[in-house]
Formats: structure tokens, sequence, C-alpha cells
């Protein structure tokens, strides 16, 4: 083994050992580019340092992904947003500079089932993770049953950091199904108030109108007090379009009814693919 040998081995091995792995990975080849290509020593060691510093970058990120559990990764960019009109493209860009962060913005996105609310809220809470903060997903019947477990079998200051401590948290699902007493509401309005507290903004959504939220948490006091915290420098999406999933269906069954190879006899009735309703638009203010 020459000398020049053994020393590159001691180099990958001190890499290992300060849990360098990237770098000890490339050390050799990019020595080896170094020697070929005449860079200064600088200039090898800027890019040893950059190939270690974007594996550590995309190690963690995939760590922060991890952790929040979201459903689904999508982005703003995979919004129709021709499809939701009511919804202000310019708006959500400029959430999408994460301003609201700093300025502690809860985000409130309402409207019916299937007209992108999760979809939103999850393509930012992405682009929060992926700026460096962490994020966590939730439904608010998984949260609420959680936490209300972790009160009785002693792990509730552990579980309520889990919704507390992310920088950005998403809870879906608001009013899907009513609190089903009231140590779920009160729960629930401990990790809003916390959060609140901290500085941490909240992304929700609801299929409900907040006029509907005493309903929801079977006490109007304690909804009040909810609605305080998220409302409070809020930015409220009234989503009036209609559902994804009802026109995924709708296009279905036409292409499954319609035979584009023959055309109606004329001498019969000609069939019509059934009309599927759409969901009336509500007034969610």
């Amino acid at each position: 083994m020459s000398a020049g040998t053994g020393l590159y081995e001691q180099i990958k091995t001190d890499l290992g050992y300060l849990q360098l792995d990237r770098a000890a990975e490339v050390f050799a080849t990019l020595a080896n580019d170094a020697r070929t290509q005449r860079w200064t020593h600088i200039e090898f060691l800027a890019r040893l340092l950059d190939e270690q510093a974007v594996h550590t970058r995309d190690r963690r990120l995939a760590a922060r992904l991890r952790y929040a559990r979201f459903p689904f990764h999508k982005t703003i960019a995979d919004f129709d947003f021709e499809f939701q009109p009511s919804i202000d493209p310019k708006l959500v860009a400029d959430l999408a500079t994460l301003r609201f962060i700093d300025e502690n913005r809860p985000i409130l996105f309402l409207g019916q089932p299937g007209c992108g609310k999760t979809h939103l809220a999850v393509a930012l809470a992405i682009r929060v993770v992926e700026a460096g903060w962490r994020g966590y997903f939730t439904t608010a019947e998984d949260m609420c049953t959680s936490l209300v477990a972790a009160k009785v079998d002693g792990t509730w200051s552990t579980k309520l950091r889990t919704y507390t401590a992310p920088t950005i948290l998403v809870i879906d699902d608001v009013g899907l199904l009513p609190m089903p007493d009231r140590s779920a509401s009160s729960v629930f309005f401990q990790v809003v108030n916390t959060r609140y507290q901290k500085g941490h903004p909240t992304i929700v959504t609801t299929n409900r109108g907040l006029p509907d939220w005493g309903d929801i948490f079977g006490d109007s006091v304690i909804a009040a007090a909810i609605l305080d915290r998220l409302m409070h420098n809020a930015i409220v999406f009234n989503i009036r379009g209609p559902s994804w999933r009802l026109r995924e269906h709708h296009g279905l069954e036409i292409a499954t009814t319609t035979n584009p190879r023959q055309p109606p006899n004329r001498q019969t009735e000609p069939h019509h693919a059934t009309r599927i309703p759409m969901i009336a638009d509500r007034d969610f203010r």
C-alpha cells in the first residue's frame, strides 16, 4: 500500500468517525478530480463540503417529512385554480413566501368536502417543512382521541408536545364529526391555546361554517374561546367551488356509459348518463 493510498484511507476513516458519510464516500473521487483538473485546495474543500451539506440537508428534510405524517405530497403548483376560482392565487402565492410563519397568522380553509382544502393546507405545510421548520398533520378526531387517552395513561405532557412543538400544525376535518364529549373539546382548546401562546401558527380545514362550531364542540363557550385564538390575525379562505371527487366521478361515469364507436340509435331513445347532483353552494362565513 502506497503512502498516498494509506493517507486516503485514514482521511475516509476520520470522515466516517465524524459522521460525514457522504464526504467519506466521495472524498477519493474528488481528490482524483482535483489532481487531474488542477483545483486549488480551497476549490477541493468547497466541493467536498458541498457534497456533505447537500446530503445532510436532504436527509434531514426526509426525516422532517416522515415525522410530519402528511397524507400525500402535493404542491401549490399542482392545484387547479381555474376549477376553484373563489381562491385567490395571488394570496396563496403570498402565503408560500412563509411570511405567515413569522407573523404567526393562522390559516382557515372553509368549504364543502372535496373542494381542495386539505390539498392547499398540506402544500403550504410542506413548504414550511422544506424551509427547515418542523410540521405535523392530524385530523381533529385523531388528535382529540389521542390526547384524551394520554390524560388517562399518564402521557399527557409528552403527547401534547406532539401537537404544540412543531412550527406548523395542520388540523384537518374539524367538524366532520362532532366532538364526542367535553373532554375532547377541552384538549382541542388546549392545543390551539398553547400554540397561540407560543406564536406557532395553525392551519385548519373545516366543512362547517364558523357559527356552527358551538354545535361541533358541544359548548358555545369553548367554541368561542377556540375561535378567538384561531381568528386572531387569521387568513380565511371561504371556498365556494364544487368537489374535485364529484368532478372525477362524473367524468368516469360519462366515460363508462358512453360508447364513442356506436352512434345513438335514432329509432330508440338515446341513453343519457345519470347526472351527478353537485352539492349546493353554501355560505361558510
